[in-house]
């Protein structure tokens, strides 16, 4: 309705304008007729005056020719008398304008003004200065105003009237038809602009005009159709590319524990001997009193429930599940991971060390996800060190921003500064072929900016890289 109130507004503006123009145009124009009349009698005045009877009748004296002449000239509107100038003039033959300054100019030029007379009438007077026998006179041409104010106020008047009546038909006229070809349809076109702000692009707009609302309103449609098309299209290539993703991270997953595999075999192959070990005593020792076999049969459920426990681990994180975030600790992950890549690192004899603070680090992740990102950048640290090296695991709260750092930090060759922008990217690697696809890291990137969290790399040739991965506190 603010654009109807302003097209009214705008319309009874121009309307008014147009209206007071043509009024002060007609009202004008009837005085410029008033003023075309009062030129023709003074050029009638002058033709008699250069008359031969005229020269005559001032040569003679005779006064009254020119009196009865002047007479002839006048109409019922416009009246025409002599008047003589000065101060003793009879009241007949006295100018109707009383003024001492408009007397006194009246012998040295033509003069045109409006004013009232004795009887307090408004007249348009014109003055034509003559001298007769040696004495000063003029020719007053008087016409009332009465007919040409009258004229004027009723044109005012129906000005004025004229306003107001189109002032209240537009009113009507844009109160009815606005609401319904322009209000009603821009009301229908925001709703369905504010639907698709929020990605909502059913509902098609129908406007049945054939104006420039209607054509906008088929070409809303029309955009909310390819919109359509365009949303389920990358509804299916985002599901595609997560799913490669999640295979990706899976296969990822899948090539840590073929390497963890080897470094299990020797976990689990010692409480395999000793479960073998107890078992051979129990069934070839026929002295053994039942308080020795009860001790070798609680040695050997304790060796298969720690051999449980190891494959268990192992199976956890080789199987795939959806994603979830949830409240946790980040303590009980990176213990998990480390426990879970020890046998690894035992094998390669490569110390693994955590610096954990006492109390909880809670923050919304998925266990899983940032478990394989640790697995990972443990793997990689414990590639790059040496024997009897040390890989540090540090968690700690920077205060500036609330979010939990978590530093892997090994001594071991570290990485060139031509290669160190690039270890992020997909397939990148340094390590040899067959050792490596490249991915590993590009994953761990992919899923920390999924967390909302930063990662980056600091590394010095021969002294050692510090991998730092920041996710925002609980």
């Amino acid at each position: 309705m603010k654009l109807a109130a302003k097209l009214i507004l705008l319309f009874i503006i121009s309307v008014t304008a147009v209206t007071l123009m043509a009024s002060h145009l007609t009202s004008k124009q009837s005085f410029a007729n008033l003023e075309r009349r009062h030129r023709e009698i003074a050029a009638s005045v002058d033709s008699i005056e250069s008359t031969p009877e005229f020269l005559d009748a001032v040569e003679a004296g005779d006064n009254d020719y020119f009196e009865q002449m002047i007479r002839t000239i006048s109409n019922n509107s416009t009246r025409i008398r002599w008047v003589w100038l000065g101060d003793e003039v009879d009241s007949d033959y006295r100018p109707a304008i009383a003024d001492e300054s408009v007397l006194g100019i009246l012998s040295q030029e033509k003069l045109s003004t409006t004013g009232t007379n004795r009887q307090g009438r408004r007249k348009y007077f014109t003055y034509l200065p003559v001298t007769l026998s040696g004495r000063a006179g003029a020719v007053e041409i008087a016409t009332p105003l009465n007919d040409l104010d009258s004229q004027s106020r009723s044109t005012w008047l129906t000005a004025l009237f004229t306003i107001l009546a189109t002032g209240l038909l537009s009113i009507g006229v844009v109160m009815i038809a606005g609401v319904r070809w322009i209000a009603s349809p821009l009301a229908a076109l925001t709703e369905k602009m504010k639907r698709v702000g929020k990605g909502d692009f059913s509902s098609d707009l129908e406007i049945h005009s054939n104006d420039e609302l209607g054509q906008l309103a088929v070409a809303v449609n029309q955009m909310c159709d390819h919109l359509r098309q365009q949303q389920r299209t990358i509804e299916r290539e985002t599901n595609q590319r997560i799913e490669a993703i999640e295979q990706l991270r899976h296969a990822d997953r899948l090539k840590t524990v073929g390497q963890l595999a080897a470094g299990f075999a020797h976990e689990v192959g010692t409480p395999l001997n000793v479960i073998s070990g107890r078992a051979e005593m129990i069934l070839s020792d026929d002295t053994l009193l039942p308080e020795q076999v009860a001790r070798h049969a609680m040695a050997v459920k304790s060796e298969s429930e720690r051999i449980s426990t190891i494959i268990q681990k192992l199976l956890d994180f080789a199987r795939r599940s959806p994603s979830r975030k949830s409240k946790s600790d980040l303590r009980d992950v990176i213990r998990h991971s480390v426990d879970l890549i020890r046998p690894l690192t035992e094998k390669r004899r490569v110390n693994v060390s955590m610096d954990l603070p006492k109390t909880p680090a809670e923050a919304d992740f998925d266990f899983n996800q940032i478990q394989q990102v640790l697995m990972n950048l443990i793997d990689n640290a414990v590639d790059a060190s040496s024997e009897n090296q040390t890989v540090d695991v540090i968690l700690q709260k920077t205060l500036a921003d609330n979010r939990w750092s978590i530093q892997i930090v090994d001594q071991g060759s570290g990485i060139d500064p031509g290669h160190r922008d690039d270890i992020f990217e997909p397939f990148f690697t340094t390590k040899e072929v067959g050792s490596g696809t490249g991915l590993g890291l590009s994953i761990v990137h992919g899923i920390v900016e999924e967390h909302g969290g930063t990662i980056r790399c600091e590394s010095q040739v021969a002294v050692g890289t510090t991998i730092t991965l920041e996710l925002p506190a609980a």
